[in-house]
């Protein structure tokens, strides 16, 4: 299947065009996109941290999860969103991109790690025994991780 017709169309869409045209545009929005991943890094590491046994043993893994999701999920969406935009900015340069391909998949399982086991983390404690919370923990920074770097790798290769 031959997706060029479509990164083409989404590069000449007019908000595409105005991102590319204007000076400071793409500029704020990647100082966004940047604030929303960094964020969501932040709070996936203390949780997955918790889940592992390294910190904040005070509290349960699901007094943790209650307290880190609302900002998890607002920096998902921040970054979700404003990543649709940079996208639409640069869809053909995405389109060539090795790294883009990873990105997107490393996504992928993010969210669809995030949606399998989301109504678990509310009483974690209870419905997960340890040895799971540990791989979801290592499966959860290996998937976010992987979206920053292969992020990060779309500008250099």
């Amino acid at each position: 299947m031959n997706l060029y017709p479509l990164f083409k169309w989404f590069d000449t869409t007019p908000i595409s065009v105005a991102i590319r045209n204007s000076t400071y545009i793409f500029p704020v929005v990647e100082v966004f996109h940047l604030f929303g991943l960094t964020l969501l890094l932040g709070t996936v590491m203390v949780m997955c941290l918790r889940m592992l046994g390294l910190g904040m043993r005070r509290q349960t893994v699901t007094e943790v999860n209650t307290q880190l999701m609302p900002w998890s999920v607002g920096a998902a969406l921040l970054t979700i969103v404003t990543g649709v935009l940079l996208f639409l900015s640069e869809a053909l340069k995405c389109y060539g991109n090795e790294a883009f391909p990873w990105k997107m998949w490393f996504l992928f399982g993010g969210i669809v790690l995030y949606l399998l086991t989301a109504s678990r983390m509310k009483n974690a404690d209870s419905r997960l025994n340890p040895a799971a919370m540990k791989v979801i923990a290592i499966l959860m920074m290996v998937l976010w991780f992987g979206v920053a770097v292969a992020g990060r790798a779309i500008a250099f290769v």
